[in-house]
């Protein structure tokens, strides 16, 4: 026994490598070949005001409370805590891991017992009865057993990082719909107020229209105008209503539309730093999900060329025999070792055809791994180009909100002193509140094109 298991230990030591992980260099060289890809991304030179070489960082908090927004922290913490995509995610990556155990199991010698018991009359009518109790092990030599494992753990590692993916999505999911709801909220009782004052201008045509200062027609404008003021606020409110039960589903919750604590918006992020790092990327799940694949399919191929060389496998056991039929040299055994050695000889070039197989998967994993990178990089170069637009336009409507504001102000003092009637100050308030409405979807836009951007590369920068 001790000499076959010296020999297993020999062609252990001289075992042929399956390899490490495939580096960055040879991944986008296979994969990306040519193309030369920036060390920053460009959009985000363009107007940030740092030095051009300055290194983006990871924030070592989870993103979403770089917001500083306390409703959406504890959402996040009770949708990890009760919401049915989390649990989804989990039983994924338990799953995942299971699959990566049982492939491991070949490492070890597999022990079995078989017994048998009967009498001159049984089944086989051989009246044989006994026990044997025998051990194989596959030695691996070629690195098929450690290649199949290596795949199982590539697969492993890409689920995660799907999961990943995912969970960084829902986060994104979630803050957008509660910033949503409460903009939609406030738009809505800005609609209701602007409904108020459009009833009030409308009372105040009639009774110009009464003393001739108005006509017909001008009353029908004004009931046009109020009924469309009327329907603006009721679709804003039922906007917020289904986005509060959307957001009860996302955390797990019954979707009854459970009122927000805070009806405000965070502050805007400060802008992105000069000079991000294109290298950022390799953190993003969805990329860190493809290499893994691509490994995978590499040890797949391995493990498919490993299976045309020979199969060495040692055995040991110990059993008993006797029989009431046929007479027995004697009815117990010795413990027996053995060295088994499979050949595949001919196949019909099934085997050779699998390992053709593995090797389009392989190349196929590189072209998806290209494809994800510069879908990866398109987004990243949108958002950042999106958040400096709508930094840009919001600005603008700040600006207009700003000045109407002013022009309110000055209408107000006017007809104080008599210089225009009510209904000039009720169509002023209207815009008034209009360009708020118009300020608030800003800001809000600002937040969504951070978070887009928080979603393309994986997390935040700063």
């Amino acid at each position: 026994m001790s000499k076959y298991l010296s020999l297993g230990l020999v062609f252990a030591l001289s075992a042929c490598s399956i390899g490490e992980p495939i580096k960055k260099s040879e991944l986008l060289e296979r994969a990306l070949p040519g193309q030369q890809l920036p060390a920053q991304y460009k959009a985000g030179n363009q107007v940030m005001n740092q030095a051009a070489n300055q290194q983006a960082s990871l924030q070592s908090i989870a993103w979403v409370d770089s917001f500083n927004d306390a409703e959406l922290s504890e959402l996040a913490k009770l949708a990890i805590q009760s919401a049915p995509d989390f649990r989804i995610y989990a039983a994924r990556l338990d799953q995942a891991e299971a699959m990566m155990k049982a492939v491991g199991g070949s490492f070890y010698p597999n022990v079995g017992v078989q017994a048998k018991t009967g009498s001159k009359m049984g089944l086989d009518g051989t009246g044989t009865s006994g026990y044997y109790v025998g051990a194989n092990w596959e030695i691996d030599l070629w690195g098929r057993v450690r290649a199949s494992y290596a795949n199982a753990e590539q697969n492993a590692r890409a689920i995660a990082a799907d999961q990943e993916s995912a969970k960084l999505s829902f986060m994104a999911n979630l803050a957008k719909t509660l910033w949503s709801a409460r903009v939609l909220n406030m738009q809505a009782q800005i609609a209701n107020e602007s409904a108020q004052h459009q009833e009030k201008i409308l009372e105040h045509v009639k009774q110009r229209e009464k003393i001739g200062a108005a006509s017909k027609q001008d009353i029908l404008n004004a009931e046009i105008n109020l009924a469309q003021a009327k329907e603006l606020a009721f679709n804003l409110k039922n906007a917020s209503q289904q986005n509060l039960k959307t957001l009860d589903v996302l955390v797990g919750r019954y979707p009854v539309g459970t009122p927000l604590k805070n009806q405000s918006l965070p502050q805007s992020p400060s802008a992105i730093n000069t000079g991000v790092p294109s290298d950022l990327l390799e953190r993003r799940p969805d990329i860190v999900a493809a290499a893994a694949r691509v490994d995978a399919a590499r040890f797949n191929v391995k493990e498919a060329e490993a299976t045309r060389l020979p199969k060495i496998s040692l055995t040991a056991g110990f059993g008993r025999i006797s029989s009431e039929v046929f007479v027995l040299k004697t009815d117990s055994s010795n413990p027996s070792t053995g060295v088994g050695v499979t050949l595949p000889i001919f196949t019909g070039g099934a085997l050779a055809a699998r390992v053709e197989s593995k090797q389009a998967e392989l190349e196929q994993a590189f072209a998806t791994y290209a494809k994800v990178g510069l879908n990866a990089f398109r987004e990243v170069e949108s958002a950042l180009s999106g958040e400096q637009s709508w930094r840009a336009r919001y600005a603008e409507l700040n600006q207009i909100y700003q000045l109407q504001q002013n022009i309110q102000k000055s209408t107000d003092a006017e007809f104080v002193i008599g210089r225009i009637d009510q209904r000039q100050v009720l169509q002023q308030k209207i815009r008034t509140n209009t360009a708020q409405s118009n300020e608030q979807q800003g800001q809000l836009e600002v937040l969504m094109q951070r978070i887009n951007l928080y979603l393309s590369l994986g997390g935040p920068a700063i």
